[in-house]
Parts: structure tokens; C-alpha cells; sequence
């Protein structure tokens, strides 16, 4: 009987405020506070109290904390100058907004059934003035008994440009493999104008078309560059104030060959768990009229999962 570990990627999230502790703080007039510091700002100290709750103290009315003067406490006045001059910098590449989702699924089974699959999504977006960065990444691996594993992942990142109201241009770069459709590699290079019809907190729709150029190396040696027409459209909904809907697709048409094209699409409900934490049941299909000799046209992967959103 083999034992079969499945190991997936954690998250570190970065705090910018400062933060620290004390036992005792003493002012200027004689007071002594017990409590604990909460923040620490250029001008203020934020202390929970014990008796009082959370009391903003000027710094100039601060004699020691914890018995050590001050100006000498370790609480670091210069590494809040310095996590304020980092927010700013994060905050000039990164802009207004930043959101995103992790979604980590997996199956594995010994015994009659020696199966190991596991997958991680990863999806994050932000809006610096009118351009809106979306990246994505995705990562698949599946073995049975003693064959090697097969792999499927690709990363992309696109840049929509908002030149008029909902109006976009968008220009999107790829790369991944996939071992199940037999593709040893892959890339995609697309720029397309799309239309966001509306987004908000209960949900989203948007939709482009334009042209992408998709460059296939397969298993078994053989080649396919091909000019398309793309359209797709992505779509959120928001259901009973807490379980959200979503659904893409996206249709690639060959121009010197209508007859080889390809369609993908994705539906997804998450079901809200704890906080930022959901229960995401997703069912992807692709089709490819022209695949390799031996695969078939049509893929189906029904996915059980946790997403983090942030």
C-alpha cells in the first residue's frame, strides 16, 4: 500500500500596518496606562487599554513604554516611515483597487485505485487609472498506479485599456501545456475590443471580440500556428446575497480554416464557508473539432474545490 502526500501552495498576506506590544505606557503627566499597543502612526500611538478601551496618545505626550524611554523603545517610529514610503510604492503599481482568488482541489485514492490528482487556480486583478491588469494562473497534475503524471497549466496576463466610458482594448499574452490533448507547449498573443456592461459588488458581464494568434507545439513533433477570431464574454452574479454565479467561454475560429476551431467554457457556484473562504463546484468543458489522432474532441472535468478571496 503507497502513501501518497498532496502538498499545496500557501498564501503569505502582507500586513502594512505596524504593529507591537507593550504592558505599560506613561505620559508625560504622570499617568501610567496599562493596555497594549495597537498601532503605531508618525504622530499617534493607538493603545487598547485596559480599562478604557483604544485611546489615541500624541507621541510627544509619551514618556516610556514599558519602562524604556521613548525615543528609545523598540516600536520603530522609522519603520512605519518606511511600511508608509512601501504602501505608497505598492499603491502607485498597483492602484485602486486589487482583488483576487485562489481555488485548490484534489483527489487522491490507493489501494484497487491508485489515483493522485490534484490543482490549483489563481486569479488577480487591479485597476491602475483607466487600465485594468488581470492575471491568471493554473496548475493541474494527474497520475494513476505507476504512469507518470500528466500536466496541464498555463499563465496569462492581460491589459484592458478603458478609452471611452465602458469601452476596452484589451491585449492578452499565454503560455501552457497540456499533456491530456497531447500539447507539449503552447502560446497565445490577442488583442481585442470588448464592452463592460456593468460591474458592481452584485455581479459583472462583459464581452470582447478580436483576433488572437495561437502557436501549438504537440507530443508528437507536429506544429499548428494559426491566425483566429476570438469572442468571449464573462459573467457574475450574485445569488441570495452571499453564493455567487459565474460563467466564461470563449470561441476560437481559424480564418484560413473555419473548420478548425475550438470552444472552451466554465460554470462555477461558490458556496460561502467562513469569511473570505468558499466551497466552489466548477464544471469546465472544451472542444476542439480538429484534435491529435487518439484524443478526443471533447473534454469534460467537474471540480470540487476551496477559493480564497481577497
Amino acid at each position: 500500500m503507497s502513501h501518497i502526500k498532496l502538498s499545496i501552495f500557501s498564501f503569505l498576506v502582507i500586513s502594512l500596518s505596524a504593529i507591537s506590544s507593550a504592558d505599560e505606557i506613561a505620559l508625560m503627566n504622570g499617568d501610567i496606562i496599562q493596555g497594549s499597543q495597537a498601532e503605531l502612526t508618525e504622530s499617534h500611538i493607538i493603545w487598547n487599554a485596559d480599562n478604557f478601551g483604544a485611546l489615541s496618545i500624541a507621541i510627544n505626550q509619551v514618556l516610556t513604554v514599558n519602562g524604556v524611554p521613548f525615543d528609545k523603545a523598540s516600536i520603530g517610529i522609522d519603520n512605519v516611515v518606511s511600511e508608509k514610503v512601501m504602501q505608497a510604492g505598492l499603491m502607485g503599481f498597483f492602484g485602486e483597487s486589487f482583488t483576487g482568488n485562489t481555488t485548490a482541489f484534489g483527489n487522491i485514492s490507493s489501494g484497487n485505485d491508485e489515483r493522485n490528482e490534484w490543482g490549483i487556480d489563481t486569479e488577480i486583478s487591479w485597476l491602475n487609472d483607466a487600465l485594468r491588469h488581470r492575471s491568471a494562473l493554473g496548475y493541474e497534475s494527474k497520475s494513476t498506479g505507476d504512469n507518470d503524471a500528466k500536466v496541464e497549466y498555463m499563465l496569462s496576463h492581460s491589459v484592458d485599456w478603458f478609452f471611452r466610458d465602458s469601452w476596452f482594448w484589451s491585449n492578452k499574452g499565454s503560455v501552457g501545456a497540456n499533456d491530456n490533448r497531447g500539447i507539449d507547449n503552447f502560446y497565445t498573443l490577442g488583442s481585442n475590443i470588448g464592452n463592460q456592461f456593468w460591474e458592481s459588488d452584485q455581479g459583472s458581464l462583459s464581452a470582447e471580440t478580436g483576433l488572437v494568434w495561437i502557436s501549438e507545439k504537440f507530443l508528437d513533433g507536429s506544429e499548428d500556428d494559426r491566425m483566429t477570431l476570438s469572442w468571449a464574454s464573462d459573467y457574475t452574479k450574485l445569488l441570495f446575497k452571499q453564493v455567487r454565479l459565474s460563467h466564461s467561454h470563449q470561441l476560437l475560429v481559424a480564418i484560413e480554416d473555419a473548420d478548425n476551431s475550438q470552444l472552451s467554457a466554465d460554470i462555477s457556484v461558490d458556496f460561502p464557508l467562513i469569511d473570505s473562504l468558499f466551497t466552489k463546484v466548477s464544471l469546465e468543458w472544451v472542444y476542439d473539432n480538429q484534435p491529435l489522432a487518439e484524443v478526443e474532441k471533447i473534454d469534460r472535468k467537474l471540480n470540487l474545490g476551496v477559493n480564497y478571496s481577497w
